[in-house]
């Protein structure tokens, strides 16, 4: 006989929430959750509200950056003409195209020779590698330019690209080795076997699976490199000013829409660079 058929045992009841239980429950959840979409609403209002704020000004008619007087493209015409402004601008993309491409190719062998390999010093190399990462950006350009006068280099293009691969190296060497640990080596053992020499194997294999990875170690390092400040300072030369160095010596003459403009010829680029890329990723992804 068990417990439950023995006469006059007490069987305990579950306690069944009561009607205000339940209530104040639905309550709670209801307040959660508008509560949570209330917080996502300010966070992307924070990130995304200056950006719309410089779209819209970028069409005023008047040379206010606050006052709204009117619709226009004039700024859109000063900005093309302005040769000084073109001139920056030339020299960021010469600068972050050539940074960002080294900096992901460098990376990417440093990401191959961490993962894959086994030698004495490892861990100090990868010290090293990611150290740019924790020092203050102004170190990284007293020291990059000290250096340079030691050497006797004249600051020029060559300076400046390499102290933006220095700034930037760090970034895509963390993202290629992550995409490099999560390889599958039994693809390029199986290439391997069927008779593909290292090189081909690296070209055919190894390099098409690394590629979502190169794809955003080359736009990250290419946004870091345009939008940087205190690294140009100390690596440009005569010539060689940047977009950044531009619009900060523009600052003493005062900020006119014109700037809105070029903040959002640049959004406008950012934007259609990302949606090609994502697209291209996806149609491989979808096709694969």
């Amino acid at each position: 006989m068990t417990v439950r058929d023995a006469p006059g045992a007490m069987v305990p009841r579950r306690r069944e929430p009561s009607a205000l239980s339940r209530s104040w429950s639905n309550i709670e959840a209801a307040i959660g959750g508008q509560l949570s979409t209330l917080i996502t609403g300010i966070t992307y209002l924070f990130l995304f509200l200056p950006i719309i704020i410089l779209i819209a000004y970028s069409f005023n008619a008047g040379h206010s950056m606050a006052i709204w007087k009117g619709f226009s493209f004039n700024w859109y015409g000063e900005l093309f003409q302005d040769r000084y402004i073109g001139s920056a601008l030339k020299n960021s993309l010469i600068v972050a195209v050539s940074a960002a491409s080294l900096s992901t190719m460098l990376g990417t062998m440093a990401a191959l020779v961490l993962v894959r390999q086994q030698f004495r010093g490892k861990d100090l190399f990868s010290t090293l590698m990611l150290s740019p990462l924790v020092l203050p950006e102004i170190v990284l350009g007293i020291a990059f330019l000290v250096f340079m006068v030691f050497l006797n280099i004249q600051l020029s293009y060559f300076t400046l690209i390499m102290g933006h691969i220095l700034l930037t190296l760090p970034y895509s060497t963390l993202i290629m080795r992550t995409s490099t640990a999560g390889l599958d080596a039994s693809l390029e053992e199986a290439a391997a076997d069927l008779g593909a020499d290292e090189r081909r194997v690296f070209r055919y294999v190894t390099l098409p699976l690394l590629m979502p990875g190169v794809v955003s170690a080359f736009l990250l390092t290419f946004t870091v490199s345009l939008d940087d400040f205190v690294v140009s300072m100390f690596a440009a030369g005569v010539g060689n000013t940047t977009l950044p160095l531009q619009i900060y010596s523009m600052l003493k003459l005062g900020i006119t829409p014109e700037i809105n403009a070029l903040g959002t010829v640049l959004v406008l680029f950012n934007l259609v660079l990302i949606l090609t890329i994502g697209g291209q990723q996806l149609r491989r992804v979808m096709g694969g």
